[in-house]
Parts: structure tokens; C-alpha cells; sequence
């Protein structure tokens, strides 16, 4: 078993990303997908997703979407509504073969942009 974990910050805001949706899906190298779960971040704006990578092949890799447009639209208010973009969703293609147990990637996001990095919490 591994774990994909994530910490959401709201940039706008400036708080947790509480409540955003975000799923998670394996990519086979035949093209199929397997949904692993569709999950909603805690109040602290952290998900942590267990995947059973014991039969993986070295090319399968894994899918998160950040639902940032579903986030934004239900807890802006009516002046900051304004900042909608057409960008409502962030989406990440994680390789999981190079991490042993945990894959930890943080990101801060803003109607109009997101920023994401890995930490190495495995190390």
C-alpha cells in the first residue's frame, strides 16, 4: 500500500481548502482507467488516499483532479465571484514507482492559477 497525500490552501481566501473535491484515478498502460476514490478534503483541507500499487505495472500512474471550480464557486462570495475563471480543474499525473510509502504533493490554489510541489515525505 501506498498513500497519495495532499494539503489544499485556498490563496484567495487565505485558509484551508475544507470541503474541495478532489478523485483520484489509475491510469493503466493499456489506456483504461480505474477510479480509486472521489473523496472531499477535511476541515484542514487534507486528503490522504490509500492505492494498492502491488500489482502495478511500471507504467501505471496515477490521476488526481483537484475540483478547484466546484471549490471556488460555492465559497466565494458575491464581489469575489468576480475572479471565476474557466479553469475548474487542476489535474496532476503522479508516477509512484520512485516513492516508497507516502507521495505527498501540496497545492495552493486560486481561481485562476494553482501551484503544487512534492515533498519527499517518504525520505
Amino acid at each position: 500500500m501506498r498513500v497519495i497525500s495532499s494539503h489544499v490552501l485556498d490563496s484567495v481566501r487565505g485558509c484551508d481548502a475544507a470541503g474541495i473535491r478532489v478523485s483520484c484515478t489509475r491510469l493503466l498502460p493499456s489506456g483504461d482507467r480505474e477510479l480509486v476514490t472521489d473523496i472531499y478534503a477535511d476541515d484542514a483541507g487534507r486528503v490522504a488516499i490509500s492505492v494498492d500499487t502491488a500489482h502495478d505495472l511500471p507504467e501505471t500512474r496515477y490521476q488526481l483532479i483537484f475540483f478547484t471550480g466546484e471549490y471556488f464557486s460555492k465559497c466565494l462570495d458575491e464581489k469575489q465571484s468576480a475572479m471565476l475563471s474557466p479553469i475548474i480543474e487542476s489535474v496532476l499525473h503522479l508516477d509512484l514507482s520512485s516513492t516508497s510509502e507516502r507521495c505527498h504533493v501540496p497545492m495552493m490554489i486560486a481561481p485562476h492559477s494553482h501551484s503544487v510541489w512534492w515533498s519527499r515525505e517518504d525520505q
